[in-house]
């Protein structure tokens, strides 16, 4: 959960629902963790896409999502970004990922996360769809809207 929040600075984050949510996901899919000094810096949470219920109709229409594997969440802690451990826990995915259960990876990014959106670019994920999320800011003071990309690689 700390590394979570330290993550995503921009929007409010609950800490009763989040707990909820990363269980959730724990349940129905998995995680890679990054670990340096036996201290945890980074980590992907993924699960199958059809738990994702916010997925783009085009999505929908053009991929069956219980055969598409979704990174639900890639975070790296803030003293440790720069130094290629999102590179390294992708890899580890792409290694690790059981590709002939989940042929097609996913995942979402937000459009002003210019560091990840070149990290997933490189690592072979294309544009393939959008939503718009309201959030609340960091400091509760009001709403805004994130542009969502999500982007799409096949594995196999």
């Amino acid at each position: 959960m700390a590394l979570y929040i330290e993550a995503f600075t921009a929007q409010y984050i609950n800490r009763v629902e989040l707990e909820t949510y990363i269980n959730s996901i724990l349940e129905k899919g998995y995680a890679f963790l990054a670990l340096k000094n036996k201290e945890l810096v980074g980590a992907i949470l993924c699960y199958p896409l059809s738990f994702d219920n916010l997925v783009p109709e085009n999505i929908r229409q053009n991929y069956s999502t219980d055969k598409c594997i979704y990174v639900a969440e890639m975070m790296v802690a803030a003293l440790t970004r720069g130094q290629g451990i999102g590179k390294k826990l992708m890899a580890e995915f792409f290694n690790n990922v059981d590709k002939s259960s989940f042929p097609d990876a996913f995942i979402r990014v937000w459009d002003q996360n210019i560091p990840a959106l070149t990290l997933y670019k490189k690592m072979g994920f294309e544009p393939v769809g959008n939503i718009e999320q309201t959030k609340t800011k960091a400091d509760g003071s009001e709403t805004f809207v994130m542009q969502k990309i999500y982007l799409h690689k096949k594995l196999n």
